[in-house]
């Protein structure tokens, strides 16, 4: 057979060759719906973040934000110790401890003797009844430990008219202590130039500032002279001791 002979079977041959594409430039097409489905998870897959309406990247809802309530600010010139203090409940009231009591304040009592003798002029009828009274204890030195001694003598002034006058009961007590000091009776003459002296303890009176003595005199008068007639009056007197300093029982 010449060249020019026609071979059917390798032209078909070649352009099969021509015409398919080799396996190598085969690509897959995906169909369009799948795209957005892919490019989505591609974008969670490299974020790590949820989409809302989405479940988050551990598979639970994404979390939801909390609102935040802002605290005024402290006012103009109030440290920020000081709206803390103002915020907080204030503390309980501590308690007083209690305290001893305090000492009693001592005033000195200037008695009727502060000088060391005194003289009382008492009306008697139609007359006056002289008590003259001192106390020989230093007035300055006196407390209520102390027991001092009031020492009397009492007489009847004016022009004698004759008339008879007696003391028939001199009594002495201190009423704050329920004490009697003296109760002598007897007919004593007071008339010049007669006269009746006597002479009381006092008794200590720890607790005391002063101490009140209430002295009695019951006077007998004559009437007339030498009759025999008298009259009664009971002539009433005090006298106060103070005390300068205080006894052991005020001290404390």
């Amino acid at each position: 057979m010449s060249a020019a002979t026609h071979r059917p079977g390798r032209q078909e041959s070649r352009q099969d060759s021509a015409v398919a594409p080799s396996p190598s430039r085969k690509r897959r097409r995906l169909p369009a719906a799948v795209l957005p489905a892919l490019v989505l998870g591609t974008v969670l897959a490299v974020s790590g973040c949820s989409v809302p309406g989405m479940p988050g990247p551990t598979g639970a809802p994404a979390v939801q934000q909390v609102a935040v309530v802002e605290t005024p600010s402290p006012a103009a010139g109030t440290s920020a110790s000081q709206a803390a203090a103002g915020n907080e409940a204030p503390a309980p009231a501590a308690s007083a401890a209690p305290t001893a009591p305090a000492a009693p304040v001592w005033v000195p009592v200037a008695g009727d003797l502060s000088h060391g003798t005194v003289t009382h002029t008492l009306g008697a009828a139609a007359h006056n009844l002289i008590v003259n009274y001192w106390m020989t204890d230093d007035a300055a030195a006196l407390s209520p430990n102390d027991a001092p001694i009031i020492r009397l003598s009492a007489h009847i002034d004016g022009s004698p008219d004759g008339n008879a006058i007696k003391v028939t009961r001199f009594n002495a007590r201190v009423d704050a202590l329920g004490t009697v000091l003296a109760n002598d009776q007897g007919d004593f003459a007071v008339q010049p130039p007669f006269s009746y002296s006597s002479g009381v303890v006092v008794p200590a009176n720890p607790t005391a500032h002063s101490t009140q003595v209430l002295f009695t005199f019951d006077l007998l008068t004559e009437t007339a002279p030498g009759t025999g007639i008298y009259t009664r009056q009971t002539v009433l007197d005090t006298v106060t001791i103070g005390y300068a300093v205080p006894g052991t029982a005020a001290r404390n």
